[in-house]
C-alpha cells in the first residue's frame, strides 16, 4: 500500500462523520480504561462509602459519650458508683464486719 492509497483511504474515512465519532469514542474508552482513571474512580467511590460509614459510627459513639458525660455529672450517679465499685458506705449506712475464721 503506497502513501497515496493510504491518504485516499483516510480521506474517504474522514468524510463519514458517524464513523469518525465512533472511532473517537472507542479511543476515548480504551484510553480511560488503560490509563486507570476508571479504576481510581471506582476506588474513590468505595473509599467514600467506607468513610461515610465510619463518620456515622463515630457520631453515634459521640452521642453515647455525651449521654454518659451528662450522667457522670449527676451526684447521685457518682455516689452509686463509689458504693458499688469502691465498696464505700454512705453517711447513714450500717456496715457489718464479719470476722474471718
Amino acid at each position: 500500500m503506497s502513501y497515496t492509497q493510504f491518504a485516499l483511504g483516510l480521506r474517504r474515512f474522514l468524510n463519514h462523520p458517524g464513523k469518525v465519532a465512533v472511532l473517537c469514542l472507542m479511543v476515548f474508552g480504551v484510553s480511560i480504561v488503560l490509563n486507570g482513571n476508571l479504576w481510581r474512580l471506582w476506588g474513590l467511590h468505595r473509599d467514600y462509602a467506607h468513610i461515610q460509614d465510619e463518620i456515622n459510627q463515630t457520631r453515634a459513639g459521640i452521642g453515647d459519650l455525651q449521654g454518659q458525660l451528662k450522667q457522670a455529672k449527676d451526684p447521685a450517679f457518682i455516689e452509686r458508683q463509689a458504693r458499688d465499685k469502691l465498696d464505700l458506705a454512705g453517711e447513714h449506712d450500717l456496715v457489718f464486719v464479719f470476722p474471718e475464721q
